[in-house]
């Protein structure tokens, strides 16, 4: 009788729990990573945005200046001084 090159059940069991726990956390990364990169994309596209919007509030508070002078105006009630 030929002897058999077998791990026991118990090793098996052990080894495919930490090489399960092992890939989990592969992909967990890999999930994390495709999240950051989409993350980065907003950011990119919400600067963008910034620049733009920035732009706007100068062009027209420009125009208020024109308009009424140097004045300060309360947001909630539009009432200047």
């Amino acid at each position: 009788m030929a002897k058999e090159n077998k791990i026991t059940q118990e090793e098996l069991d052990k080894l495919r729990s930490l090489n399960q726990t092992y890939r989990d956390l592969k992909f967990q990364i890999a999930d994390i990573e495709v999240s950051f990169e989409r993350m980065k994309s907003q950011k990119m596209a919400s600067l963008a945005n910034l620049e733009t919007s920035a732009f706007d509030l100068s062009q027209f508070q420009d125009e208020l200046v024109s308009k009424y002078g140097d004045i300060k105006i309360n947001l909630q009630t539009g009432e200047y001084n």
